[in-house]
């Protein structure tokens, strides 16, 4: 064998190295994208986690919650200031879900899931009217899919709150 013959035959194993490289990444991006993805999830949904939580330990939050849900503007000022601070927990979560679903880092799934529980919370006129105060402070987007959400609510017709 001349020395042609070894470069061409270097050549060639070299260029099957690369090839071998190249999948081994892809590869490897594909399950970094997609633990990436699952750790999104779990840290946005842990704000939601947390008012869950604390509902379960404390009945008057929950009372709150569900009273607060049906009719905001007819909770009393304390109750109001511990109502409000729960739903911006919910909502500053699925903002961040928001942001993170544009960004490709939610996957499509999850986040549909995300949108129906959200058109659930703004089934609720106590929602609404959270919404109404403070929808300002969020995410343009994010306030656009809102408000199409109640639009949508609003087209369907009445529906029985959180009770």
């Amino acid at each position: 064998m001349d020395i042609t013959t070894l470069a061409a035959w270097g050549e060639f194993l070299g260029g099957i190295a690369v090839v071998v490289s190249l999948v081994y990444l892809a590869s490897q991006i594909r399950q970094n994208s997609k633990l990436l993805r699952a750790s999104s999830a779990s840290v946005s949904a842990a704000g939601q986690n947390r008012v869950t939580e604390l509902m379960a330990q404390d009945p008057e939050l929950s009372r709150i919650w569900f009273q607060g849900m049906r009719d905001r503007n007819g909770l009393s000022e304390p109750d109001r200031l511990r109502f409000d601070p729960l739903i911006a927990i919910v909502l500053g979560s699925t903002n961040q879900e928001y942001h993170l679903e544009q960004d490709g880092a939610v996957s499509p799934a999850y986040w549909k899931y995300r949108v129906k529980v959200l058109r659930q919370m703004f089934e609720n006129p106590g929602a609404q009217q959270y919404w109404t105060a403070y929808g300002v402070q969020y995410a343009d987007g994010f306030i656009e899919l809102v408000d199409g959400l109640i639009h949508e609510g609003e087209a369907a017709g009445p529906t029985s709150p959180a009770s």
